[in-house]
């Protein structure tokens, strides 16, 4: 029935679920997935303060931007991981950067997808109550299917 599914995650519970349900559905229809984490805040080139001491004694330059990107790999490795665990042999792996709602829109037509499963509630909670949720905004910015997952 799906031909692509996108899955939009940003490890939170919903966005677990969401792999889930999209797993399935995936491993139904035979369609290849797509894991996308959106960072929201790209970081900067400097050594943290932190981390300054440790850089230093070990001769390595770790930055902002390097430990951000590194959490967004974590989150996709572990969902892609829980998908093949459970099957699903079509899994790629998104890191991208921006405003997630129009970041995953743009994604989701640029990669043909049919279906987005996503989230309904994620890390950004707050902020969703008081600008909007990117569920809802993706749903209204994309032609294919939107399914939200609680």
């Amino acid at each position: 029935m799906f031909k692509r599914i996108l899955v939009p995650i940003d490890g939170s519970e919903h966005a677990t679920r969401a792999v889930d349900i999209a797993g399935s559905l995936a491993g139904q229809d035979g369609a290849p997935l797509t894991l996308l984490h959106v960072l929201t805040h790209s970081g900067g080139y400097s050594v943290p303060k932190e981390l300054q001491a440790y850089a230093k004694v070990e001769h390595i330059r770790i930055t902002e931007k390097d430990l951000i990107e590194s959490v967004g790999q974590e989150i996709l490795g572990n969902a892609a991981r829980r998908l093949r665990d459970n099957g699903v042999d079509a899994v790629e792996e998104r890191l991208e950067s921006g405003d997630p709602a129009s970041v995953i829109a743009a994604v989701a037509e640029g990669s043909g997808a049919d279906l987005i499963v996503m989230g309904r509630r994620g890390l950004g909670d707050l902020g969703g109550l008081l600008l909007g949720s990117v569920s809802h905004k993706v749903a209204q910015a994309v032609d294919c299917s939107c399914l939200t997952v609680k």
